[in-house]
């Protein structure tokens, strides 16, 4: 059945192949974007794809041009089916490196700003939920991250975030759970995607050599290097996109799926080990420190 759907932060990584993907699969996709001037990646997968979608602007921190593109979505379609909260970015840099504004702002586009997306449609995907004779065919789809649920050194500001993305997500779970509609937390690891590039920052005040932290931070980012080139447990982003489209095909789904090898890793070692065996070997690979109290 035809579904549709608006995801953000399509204009590259795991938004733009979702989009490709779904509206190859003949659903009714309005790919969005900050930037309209970076639609080319997008526009080239819908055509080595052969099909098409619309796209438009929406920026997840401005409640004007959200509710746009709902209004447009409703007086076009006259429903919207899926949801998903797809845009962010993440910033690097130990706890004081961060600068209050470098914070905030990681919270404004990874939390807040799925809040405001997700606050303006309820009331049209409510109406289509109580129109479908099919219960939780309506769906949120929320990408949150691995560090959503175990943060490494150095990623705590994104990490704070993706927490923070979990917990609104797990409760609007419940909420939502009397008007049909299904909420879906997917949690990816690592995956080679020009979006980590584009949308990965680092601290201002973490590149300056006087940093208490500098050898930490040099060391972090040698380690990701490394991962990158060898590709050691890194996934490919179209694996993310086929799990949307499962999600998105099947009747009921669990609350959260890891996507990702070495997410999956992670997760079972931080779920099985005693935190402080746990922490020894996160400081040694991440840190180099090789003692922890």
């Amino acid at each position: 059945m035809n579904k549709v759907i608006l995801i953000t932060g399509c204009s590259s990584g795991f938004g733009m192949l979702t989009a490709a993907k779904l509206a190859a699969a003949g659903h009714t996709i309005y790919a969005t974007m900050r930037n309209l001037q970076k639609q080319n990646a997008l526009m080239l997968e819908l055509e080595q794809r052969d099909t098409m979608c619309q796209i438009l602007h929406l920026d997840v921190t401005e409640d004007k041009s959200i509710n746009k593109v709902i209004d447009t979505i409703e007086k076009q379609a006259g429903r919207l089916d899926v949801l998903i909260n797809n845009a962010g970015y993440g910033i690097g840099g130990f706890f004081e490196d961060l600068s209050e504004d470098e914070i905030r702002s990681q919270f404004e586009t990874n939390f807040f700003g799925v809040q405001k997306v997700t606050r303006s449609a309820l009331p049209l995907m409510r109406a289509t939920a109580s129109k479908s004779g099919k219960i939780f065919s309506t769906k949120i789809i929320n990408i949150s991250s691995a560090q959503g649920r175990s943060t490494l050194p150095g990623l705590g500001a994104y990490g704070a975030s993706k927490f923070a993305l979990e917990g609104f997500s797990e409760s609007l779970y419940f909420e939502l759970q009397p008007f049909g509609i299904e909420v879906v937390i997917l949690e990816p690891g690592t995956y080679l995607t020009k979006a980590i590039d584009e949308n990965s920052h680092e601290a201002a005040a973490g590149l300056k050599p006087d940093s208490p932290y500098a050898k930490y931070t040099k060391r972090l980012k040698d380690l990701h290097g490394k991962i990158l080139i060898t590709k050691k447990g890194v996934g490919e982003p179209e694996d993310v996109a086929i799990m949307i489209e499962d999600i998105i095909n099947r009747n009921r789904n669990k609350l959260r799926y890891l996507a990702g090898t070495q997410a999956k890793i992670r997760i079972w070692m931080r779920s099985i080990l005693p935190f402080r065996w746990f922490s020894k070997i996160i400081l040694k690979l991440a840190m180099g420190v090789n003692k922890s109290n």
